[in-house]
């Protein structure tokens, strides 16, 4: 079994982003993928799984600048001819 010092850069990317969602949800933030609510953990794997170029994040704030709500939208590139 792998430690976490010798996980490939991929896993270790989806750790740090799922650490960073968790954390933004026990903050109150509500997370949303694709216009639907979700949990860190299926975007986590929603941005693992994603072909190139993937998702943008969309950062939503209060009055008081405070992250209220992040929205992952997939990105969709027009196909060059």
């Amino acid at each position: 079994m792998r430690n976490k010092r010798n996980r490939p850069n991929g896993s270790r990317a989806a750790a740090l982003l799922k650490k960073e969602l968790r954390d933004y949800e026990r903050a109150g933030t509500h997370l949303y993928l694709d216009g639907q609510p979700c949990h860190a953990e299926k975007i986590v794997s929603a941005c693992m799984l994603s072909e190139e170029p993937g998702y943008m994040r969309e950062f939503i704030g209060d009055d008081q600048k405070k992250i209220t709500e992040i929205h992952f939208v997939k990105i969709h590139l027009p196909e060059w001819r």
